[in-house]
């Protein structure tokens, strides 16, 4: 962007139009943090607009800032106006966040996802707009297609956190509402979402209703579950039945997140340490898969 394409001006807080806010998530805690900031200092950094019309302006970033102004009844807001088409605003939306890192996949996946299905681009034509390789974007469009439409809106509306979302996909989009009511109902953290959704992969489907109707008969404190120490035991046989249970649990825990997730959806550099990881894996369990043996198999005389 050139410095004849910006123009920095007062526009009253009435005309911004803010049809790309549906591609950003609304964090609360950051918009609490925003609406102080403003208050105590007042606006540090103006808002990106691209023209819309001759009186509207098209909001491309500073949605927490319009949220906050509007709230402390700023009539202004100080913005920097870039004379963009629609595909390249929601371009340079990605751009001025990538600078920040104040972007999640998830807002990343909307956006690639706008520009596929509303905007009629291939998937070259967006890697080539936004300068990714086209598996990415390929990534980006597989992981808002896997989220149904409630666990979309519920992110968008910072009902849930992205992180959340992420353990929604890995459920078929049938099954994702049924969690999304039991989320909500039962007011459950990521941890605890993450662990029930790991026993609805794990466990079979007639069990499923039982499991969402009760979870917290599952999410039983993790140093009780499944371990039992004995004080007339030998210590060291307390502290290897807990490493078992320990490594047991590990174990599903990770066979079942492998089990539903393409590691093609991230990154190549990311793709590329988790397969490093599983290398190291299968190296550490054949160790341990030989001292198990050795421990439960007498030797021969």
């Amino acid at each position: 962007m050139t410095e004849t394409a910006q123009k920095t001006t007062d526009i009253s807080i009435d005309q911004f139009s803010e049809q790309y806010g549906v591609l950003r998530i609304i964090n609360p805690k950051a918009d609490k943090a925003m609406l102080h900031s403003l208050e105590k200092y007042g606006q540090l950094t103006p808002v990106v607009v691209s023209r819309n019309g001759a009186n509207d302006y098209e909001l491309l970033d500073g949605f927490k800032r319009l949220r906050a102004g509007r709230a402390l009844s700023f009539t202004h807001l100080r913005s920097l106006i870039l004379e963009l088409n629609e595909r390249a605003g929601k371009a340079v939306i990605m751009q001025l966040n990538w600078v920040g890192k104040t972007i999640s996949s998830m807002e990343e996946a909307l956006v690639v996802h706008s520009l596929c299905y509303e905007d009629k681009l291939s998937q070259v034509e967006i890697a080539t707009l936004l300068g990714r390789h086209k598996s990415w974007v390929n990534r980006r469009v597989a992981l808002i297609e896997r989220l149904c439409d409630k666990a979309q809106n519920s992110i968008k509306l910072g009902l849930i956190p992205v992180s959340m979302g992420r353990d929604l996909a890995r459920l078929p989009r049938g099954n994702q509402e049924s969690l999304l009511k039991t989320i909500h109902k039962h007011h459950l953290t990521c941890r605890e979402t993450r662990k029930i959704t790991a026993a609805l992969l794990m466990r079979p489907k007639h069990e499923h209703a039982s499991i969402l109707s009760s979870p917290w008969e599952l999410l039983r404190p993790e140093d009780q579950e499944g371990i039992v120490q004995d004080k007339k035991f030998d210590p060291l046989v307390n502290e290897l039945q807990r490493k078992l249970v320990t490594m047991e649990r590990h174990c599903l825990g990770v066979a079942c997140a492998l089990g539903s997730t393409v590691l093609g959806q991230f990154t190549e550099k990311e793709e590329l340490l988790l397969i490093t990881c599983c290398k190291q894996a299968i190296t550490s369990l054949d160790q341990v898969h030989g001292e198990l043996e050795h421990a439960i198999t007498p030797d021969k005389p």
